[in-house]
């Protein structure tokens, strides 16, 4: 039979590790929304220099 304390145990560090991964998803995301800002900004700013 299995342990409950051993299972609630394997079910919480489950959890944990879910909630890191989308926690890193999340932020590997907005990164990458946040550079493409960036990169519009930079694009624009120079198209307007070259007018």
């Amino acid at each position: 039979m299995i342990d409950p304390t051993s299972f609630g145990t394997a079910v919480t560090v489950l959890g944990v590790l879910a909630a890191m991964i989308i926690a890193f998803g999340l932020a590997i995301l907005s990164d990458m929304a946040m550079r493409r800002r960036e990169d519009r900004a930079a694009a624009s700013g120079n198209r307007s220099a070259e007018d």
